[in-house]
């Protein structure tokens, strides 16, 4: 696959005429408010479609400005410093010139001479912005009184633009970290670290309680028609939907190889993501590892100013190290690709949905369909191929007139055995670690988040979940909750309902408050309690509440929401 996508990588840059930008982390604290002012404009914007994640700086910074331009006498002087924050921390992007605010007292008259940024450089055929990323953090756990909790990562974080003909970003961290007992649990029983690929025990003769591990992300991307057709290349994740969860595709994970061709022609935003895999692996001894392969794509299409509804489709192939060429075409139906080879891989649909109320309030869904037998249904016997998922959420901004406030519940409901395949290389996961939710299948999830800024530079968040899970015990028989283990093993072809097989309940909540001393530089304080129930012995039960204290620089927070 890599000597396919350099191929047309370099086929397609004597066709670029414009750079294009890097994308934001949507697990940023600020990123929030790209969701709040869209449900407080009552309309859909044709240049933002917030279900293909991540968004572009380009594409953010671009509506941020228009918003605050058309609404400015709405805004307080808050939110409009809010925003003017973030338009000066990617001001490169800003129409009409560099916004980034000059800083009052560069050091040695070379380094933050731009309040966000530590060397930026402007040539007359470049621009390059190098940031540091430093963020440590320690931790108490009830329960866990013997153990020291902490992370610890550094690195360095670089975009920029070549002759503004191509974009790059690149970012590398070092990390060191001791987890929460649940995290620690899920290390041993996945043998993977959760949003990482390859790591080291800090202490052998002690697996699964602290990891070494490097993160790395890098791509190139830029226009190939200006403003209508995208092309990126490189190393990141991504997210569909507007959810907390993504059934079709979730960023908790690893980072993959993608190549990445985005199409907006008006109102229709069209994405095809390519993807190199790594299937299910167990830890060992130094080797070239396997390697699979998916194509993803993804329609989205605003009906009027109210309404967005999106089409997805997505095939992992089940051969190893062997890519399709057959799944390069970007707009045919990879289902009858996949019959017309004999059905050896595993393909699904969905599609999504957003309604903006124009009551300063959202409503999104999303319904996936792996397997799906209506004939079946109708019979009501539990037939285990049924294998489908669906998810219905709010965002409500300003609730009880509270300005800067964003109040997101969710629910989400997946069938037992949905994202599994017959063979070990085709379920949905990457490197050990599901690519959509990551609890797998056979689950009711009903989650809360509350994003609340009271004053400048203060970010209040609040993320609850109660998840119930039917899950395996230590045999070989699958109850349909766990994507890894082949669904050949079923307990049964028949009497497969949701929550079959030992009902385990999770809750889970956290309490955050972080404060920006400075652009991009956080203290953080928070509370966060779990607690997990199971009906079997081979199922964990206990209870844990953690108290953590943390600064950051140029990071986002680690989350333990699975």
């Amino acid at each position: 696959m890599n000597k396919v996508i350099l191929c047309f990588f370099l086929f397609s840059l004597p066709f670029y005429s414009n750079s294009q930008s890097a994308f934001l982390n949507r697990h940023a604290d600020n990123y929030y408010l790209l969701n709040y002012y869209e449900v407080l404009s009552g309309r859909h914007s044709d240049s933002l479609h917030t279900a293909v994640n991540p968004i572009t700086q380009k594409d953010a910074i671009g509506y941020l400005a228009n918003y605050l331009t058309q609404n400015e006498s709405d805004l307080n002087e808050s939110q409009q410093w809010e925003i003017n924050n973030i338009l000066s921390k990617n001001g490169e992007w800003v129409q009409n010139g560099n916004a980034a605010i000059d800083s009052k007292r560069p050091i040695f008259n070379t380094f933050y001479k731009k309040q966000s940024d530590m060397i930026h450089v402007e040539g007359d055929d470049f621009e390059l912005i190098v940031n540091p990323i430093i963020y440590y953090q320690q931790s108490i756990e009830s329960g866990n009184t013997g153990q020291n909790l902490f992370i610890n990562s550094k690195g360095i974080e670089a975009r920029g633009n070549i002759n503004k003909r191509l974009g790059f970003y690149t970012s590398f961290t070092d990390n060191q970290e001791r987890g929460p007992l649940h995290h620690q649990q899920y290390i041993r029983d996945k043998q993977a670290i959760p949003g990482g690929t390859f790591f080291k025990d800090s202490k052998p003769d002690k697996p699964g309680i602290s990891q070494d591990y490097i993160v790395a992300s890098g791509y190139i991307d830029a226009d190939i028609i200006l403003n209508k057709v995208n092309l990126s290349f490189g190393h990141s994740r991504f997210q569909l939907g507007d959810g907390y969860r993504s059934l079709f595709l979730d960023d908790v994970g690893a980072n993959y190889l993608f190549l990445k061709l985005n199409t907006r022609l008006g109102k229709f935003n069209y994405q095809n993501l390519f993807l190199e895999l790594t299937p299910q692996e167990p830890r060992g001894a130094d080797r070239l590892l396997p390697r699979k392969y998916a194509a993803i794509h993804h329609l989205s299409v605003n009906i009027g100013k109210w309404l967005n509804v999106g089409l997805y489709e997505s095939v992992i192939y089940s051969r190893k190290d062997h890519f399709d060429f057959q799944y390069l075409n970007p707009i045919i139906l990879y289902r009858s690709v996949e019959q017309s080879n004999g059905s050896p891989d595993n393909a699904m649909l969905g599609m999504n949905f957003k309604i903006n109320t124009r009551l300063k309030t959202v409503v999104y869904g999303q319904v996936l369909l792996d397997e799906f037998s209506f004939g079946k249904i109708k019979e009501g016997n539990g037939w285990w191929g049924n294998k489908y998922g669906f998810q219905l959420g709010l965002k409500m901004a300003d609730v009880f007139g509270i300005r800067n406030l964003l109040i997101q519940p969710e629910l989400n409901i997946i069938r037992p055995f949905t994202y599994t395949f017959r063979d070990s290389v085709a379920e949905f996961s990457h490197y050990n670690q599901s690519l959509a939710h990551p609890y797998g299948a056979n689950l009711m999830e009903l989650s809360m988040l509350i994003n609340y800024k009271p004053f400048k530079r203060m970010y209040i968040s609040w993320k609850t979940f109660y998840n119930q899970q039917g899950r395996d015990t230590a045999s070989n028989v699958s109850f349909g909750g766990n994507i890894f283990s082949s669904y050949t093993n079923r307990n049964s072809e028949t009497g497969i309902f949701l929550l079959n097989g030992y009902a385990s309940d999770v809750v889970y909540s956290n309490l955050n408050f972080a404060y920006e001393f400075r652009d991009n530089l956080f203290l953080d304080l928070g509370i966060r309690a779990r607690s997990e129930i199971g009906s079997h012995i081979a199922n964990p039960t206990y209870n844990s509440t953690m108290l953590y204290v943390g600064f950051r620089l140029n990071a986002v927070r680690r989350e333990y929401d699975y």
